[in-house]
């Protein structure tokens, strides 16, 4: 049905196959230290779903075991791809709004967790780490390197929301100066089907995009409409690419274990 050419009784049996060259890892992340140090340690290049790890401690394992084999690995931010981060990134590198001042990024929606993603030891995190991580990625794509850390949720009535963390409220300190913002809540009614509007601000000028990345506009020093790429919206093609691209090459992959560590890094301080 989906093409495959094997089958397996374990992932033992799988990660010490000769015909299999790279291993996806895309169990809950509280199985991600185990499952990528088998795929190491039958040599097998590896993909690893997002979040990479639950702390910085489980990351330092898999490094350990992915150095030791001497393997590919790649974390699957498929954010780091996305056509609406290299649109947004060249205005700003060429400097179409001057200096950037603020990002702002919102990303709200009504979201209940289910099954695994319900069970705190299996998730390790709530909403940030879950499905805000990839915020925190696009974030630092668009700002840079992160050097502060603040962050806050509300104070409500637990009983009416998640017993885990759904939402807060990111503010963040870029190397380079600026300030970012980062809203990510499921406990958000949002009646746009996920959409929403971020901004970025310079000294020059601003662009409002739509957060998914299906426009940007662009004005200041010109003004521009842009429509980045809705035929791989969320850049999961793209970062395919890239990983078969890596493992035959036997080179880094732009999304490797110590990018993944800056954005973990940034998850954790804000808890």
């Amino acid at each position: 049905r989906y093409g495959g050419v094997g089958a397996f009784g374990s992932y033992e049996e799988a990660c010490a196959d000769p015909r299999v060259d790279a291993v996806v890892v895309c169990t809950p992340q509280a199985f991600h230290v185990d499952h990528a140090r088998l795929a190491a340690r039958g040599g097998k290049a590896v993909l690893i779903e997002k979040p990479v790890a639950r702390t910085l401690a489980e990351l330092a394992e898999i490094e350990a075991a992915v150095r030791a084999a001497g393997t590919i690995a790649m974390v699957a931010e498929n954010y780091h791809f996305k056509p609406a981060v290299r649109v947004l990134r060249q205005h700003v590198e060429r400097g179409d709004v001057g200096q950037v001042l603020f990002v702002e990024l919102n990303r709200t929606g009504r979201q209940r967790p289910t099954g695994w993603r319900a069970d705190a030891a299996l998730m390790g995190g709530g909403a940030l780490l879950e499905g805000g991580v990839h915020w925190v990625n696009y974030l630092s794509r668009l700002g840079g390197p992160v050097r502060e850390v603040c962050a806050a949720r509300p104070e409500v009535d637990r009983s009416l929301v998640a017993p885990f963390e759904d939402g807060l409220e990111l503010l963040v300190r870029f190397e380079g100066g600026a300030v970012g913002k980062l809203l990510h809540a499921w406990s958000v009614t949002n009646r746009l089907a996920g959409l929403g509007l971020s901004k970025i601000y310079g000294t020059e000028g601003n662009i409002t995009f739509e957060s998914n990345g299906l426009f940007a506009l662009v004005t200041g020093r010109r003004t521009r409409l842009r429509f980045p790429g809705v035929r791989d919206l969320m850049g999961y093609r793209a970062m395919l690419r890239h990983f078969i691209k890596c493992v035959r090459e036997r080179r880094e992959p732009e999304m490797s274990l110590a990018a993944a560590r800056r954005d973990l890094a940034v998850v954790v301080a804000s808890y």
